[in-house]
């Protein structure tokens, strides 16, 4: 390990953050997880209890996204031999002490906590909690030396936490808050920082790359140039197909055929592009078609090409049953429409997305695509609904087909736990 293993920024947060409520916030990969984790292992070798939770937005995130990083991380080397993971518990021993964990993405998360006490607390993606979520780990942070750490990317301004972050700076010594931006890690290579300049927009440059707390507003899409983004004819032969479907009855239904190029036959790297449609708007036709007549015309559609996968929101239940009686394999889509959209971004941005110019619908819509500016004045990143059924089809393909697999870190057979290689005192294997 270096010498110097954390950046100025970084020793700030490690001397100063000592309120009940401490939080790194700002852009992306500037090591505010690895700071407030570091700064929260020196608190836990300090607690007088075991009154310890860690919680990410789900269970498999706290795993990947902080408690991996005591095993993996060489900056942890003086907690790693004193750490041992009990997946099936989901808990995480430290000496003597037992540290709980959960995910806070389900109305059971509250009901884990609610009448905990807690010493110590670990947040991991904390903007992604509900309020209701954040508010109830405050009231637990009831003794004398109780303590909250947090790393986050910046949300809309109005987060409860963004107004915690207010109150430290006006005065209110229970908040101590560091915001980093991405000139603050002096470990990033320049070409990486330029990458991600290019890679962002909107909504998702100002958070992602400024680090600033920002509502979500005007167009989603706005870098989007048809002389970039949109082309003639698929840019090379397709390794396979793969589709995703919008469904609507009273509303559009839209399916998309999208080609797939793994970049290993070319010099140009991974592609996608958006080849056909199938668009059809009962409004316009005066007519609703029935689940049966849409899997016949999606069947007819999609034949030629044999896709794969066909990703399909997960609630058209009865439709799905309608493809899997015409042998078509459907997959339930990911559904989380921020980071949908930001991984669209980042595909469209780095050249690897384009879309053909026959999908005029799905163009005409990606040009209308907007915030909704009354949830972002509540609080919420969410488009406007309307006009937006080829942009869904075209987020659930993404989303699904490019995220990367998330597979519950508790389910593996082979080990029942994640340990260090020896028992501190050494003398026994555990």
């Amino acid at each position: 390990m270096s010498e110097d293993p954390f950046s100025p920024k970084q020793i700030d947060f490690l001397v100063n953050a000592n309120a009940k409520w401490n939080f790194a916030h700002g852009a992306v990969r500037t090591g505010k997880t690895i700071i407030t984790l570091y700064k929260f292992m020196h608190a836990v070798d300090r607690c007088p209890d075991s009154s310890i939770w860690m919680i990410g937005y789900t269970a498999s995130t706290i795993f990947d996204n902080a408690i991996k990083l005591l095993f993996d991380n060489p900056i942890f080397e003086i907690y790693k031999p004193f750490c041992t993971w009990h997946k099936l518990d989901r808990v995480l021993t430290y000496k003597d002490k037992k540290i709980r964990t959960c995910g806070a993405d389900n109305s059971s998360s509250i009901g884990r906590i609610q009448g905990q006490t807690m010493s110590l607390f670990y947040g991991d993606e904390m903007t992604l909690f509900t309020e209701p979520m954040i508010q109830m780990i405050d009231s637990r942070l009831s003794n004398e030396w109780s303590r909250g750490y947090g790393a986050m990317n910046p949300s809309h301004p109005n987060h409860i936490i963004k107004k915690w972050i207010d109150l430290g700076e006006e005065g209110d010594e229970n908040y101590y808050s560091l915001h980093f931006e991405i000139t603050d890690n002096p470990f990033l290579p320049k070409d990486y920082i330029q990458r991600l300049k290019k890679s962002s927009s909107g909504l998702f440059y100002k958070r992602n790359y400024l680090g600033l707390w920002v509502l979500a507003e005007g167009a989603i899409f706005d870098f989007f140039d048809e002389s970039i983004h949109a082309v003639a004819r698929p840019p090379r032969a397709a390794d396979y197909w793969i589709a995703s479907i919008d469904y609507g009855t009273s509303n559009a239904f839209c399916c998309l055929l999208i080609g797939v190029s793994t970049g290993k036959h070319t010099k140009t790297g991974k592609k996608l592009w958006v080849e056909k449609e199938y668009y059809w708007d009962s409004r316009k036709k005066h007519r609703q078609k029935l689940n049966s007549e849409y899997a016949d015309d999606v069947e007819k559609f999609l034949l030629p090409y044999g896709p794969r996968a066909i990703y399909i929101d997960p609630s058209a239940a009865a439709f799905k049953a309608e493809l899997r009686k015409r042998g078509l394999h459907t997959v339930d889509a990911n559904n989380d429409v921020r980071n949908g959209i930001q991984m669209m971004t980042n595909e469209m941005h780095q050249g690897r997305l384009v879309v053909c110019h026959e999908c005029t619908n799905l163009i005409r819509e990606i040009q209308g695509y907007v915030w909704d500016p009354k949830s972002a004045k509540l609080g919420y990143d969410e488009p406007l609904k309307q006009d937006d059924h080829a942009c869904d089809a075209l987020r659930y393909a993404i989303a699904t087909h490019k995220a990367p697999s998330y597979e519950n870190v508790y389910d593996d057979p082979e080990e029942e736990v994640h340990r260090s290689h020896r028992h501190p005192g050494g003398s026994r294997w555990i």
